[in-house]
């Protein structure tokens, strides 16, 4: 038989178990109804969130999208300025070669001029006549005189007989149209001088040779073909001599 204070126990358990029972009950119901009460506040809040997040994304984006339309403005600025670069620098060389060209025509007018002067200067009384001409010819690039050049430089020399005085020597040196002005100019002047080195070698008087380079003026054959080129390059022998004093003129 259980005892009244055992009974009075348990029922003061059961009383108790019933109102931590009841409590967290109502406990419960009242976080459900403030948890719905803020559902609103925190759906508007993630909202917002989302949407910021949303408008962060789309500034990046344009951002990024400035960034690469600026780098592709900057490398067209380049090669822009590259491309005007190049333009100046082939502007610049088309004035050297204009420069260049002028240099050379000057050059020849200037040889020309000197060879007058010294014509005029050698006697003022004399009257030269051209008595012939002869012409030797070159290999292409070449100043070298072959056997035939000098065979015809030697019956010149011998035909003026060792005179002193009473004759001019005219050299005129050309080349066919390959090459640049400035490198004819060059070439016609070296074979004149090779020439002129020559017949001086042969005892005759270095003041009475006049030489000039006219590079590939006066062709005397078709610069199309190779036969014609060939007689292009070319140092003309021009004997200019004074008749016997006993003929003279006025």
């Amino acid at each position: 038989m259980v005892s009244p204070i055992r009974q009075l126990s348990l029922l003061g358990l059961a009383v108790l178990s019933g109102v931590l029972v009841l409590s967290g009950c109502a406990t419960r119901k009242y976080v459900r109804q403030q948890v719905q009460t803020l559902e609103p506040a925190i759906q508007e809040v993630s909202n917002a969130t989302k949407e910021n997040a949303e408008r962060i994304d789309a500034v990046d984006k344009r951002a990024q999208q400035g960034i690469s339309a600026a780098a592709t403005a900057d490398q067209k600025a380049v090669g822009a300025q590259k491309t005007a670069d190049t333009a100046t620098q082939a502007a610049a060389a088309a004035d050297k070669k204009a420069d260049t060209a002028n240099s050379g025509v000057q050059q020849a007018n200037t040889r020309i001029n000197t060879l007058d002067t010294r014509i005029n200067n050698i006697n003022i009384n004399d009257t030269y006549t051209e008595s012939e001409k002869q012409s030797v010819m070159f290999a292409v690039n070449s100043t070298k005189l072959d056997d035939m050049a000098k065979s015809t430089l030697d019956k010149i020399a011998s035909d003026l007989g060792g005179q002193r005085n009473g004759f001019m020597l005219e050299l005129q040196g050309y080349t066919d149209s390959t090459g640049s002005e400035q490198y004819n100019i060059g070439l016609s002047q070296r074979r004149a001088e090779a020439v002129q080195r020559y017949l001086v070698s042969k005892n005759l008087p270095l003041h009475r040779v006049s030489i000039v380079g006219l590079g590939k003026d006066a062709p005397i054959a078709d610069n199309k073909t190779r036969q014609g080129r060939a007689q292009n390059r070319r140092v003309e022998v021009r004997v200019l001599k004074s008749p016997p004093a006993g003929r003279q003129t006025n």
